[in-house]
């Protein structure tokens, strides 16, 4: 999922697993050479670094909770152009909002209901909310468990 880095922040609808582990990964156009530290603003950071593509910079978090905005800051990136700075991007995490409205409600669990036992593809994979790689009943109880809940309004 790409995330938007003006405007209102995109929402991640899918589970992070029992440990609530999400991952970001920058993209930039010049390579990467070093990043002074990764700050976020929920979860923790369990790891960091420059990818196998020097164009990116994964970062992986952990204990990041539903309900909720996360902003990821890379401090002092630097790439080979000598540019640095501070780079940003904020997601929200809502599981089972596969309608990205920000809240889980009745759409949510009609929209999960009508793919389920369908191929998860680019289009249909918000549906896949418990992501293990098939829509099916479990992701549909985890939206209807969901549903009632909301993210608060924008950071």
């Amino acid at each position: 999922m790409n995330l938007a880095l003006t405007g209102m922040p995109d929402v991640e609808c899918r589970s992070g697993g029992p440990t609530n582990d999400y991952q970001l990964i920058f993209v930039f156009p010049d390579t990467l050479t070093s990043v002074g530290g990764v700050s976020t603003s929920a979860g923790t950071v369990s790891s960091s670094g420059i990818g196998t593509d020097t164009h990116q910079y994964i970062v992986n978090l952990s204990g990041v909770t539903t309900g909720q905005y996360v902003t990821v800051t890379l401090n002092n990136a630097q790439d080979s152009a000598n540019r640095a700075g501070n780079v940003s991007a904020t997601m929200g995490v809502l599981v089972g909002d596969t309608t990205a409205n920000k809240a889980v409600n009745s759409s949510d669990i009609a929209q999960t209901q009508s793919q389920s036992g369908q191929v998860v593809t680019s289009s249909n994979f918000r549906e896949d909310v418990t992501v293990n790689g098939a829509i099916n009943s479990s992701d549909i109880a985890t939206v209807q468990a969901a549903s009632g809940t909301a993210l608060p309004p924008s950071p």
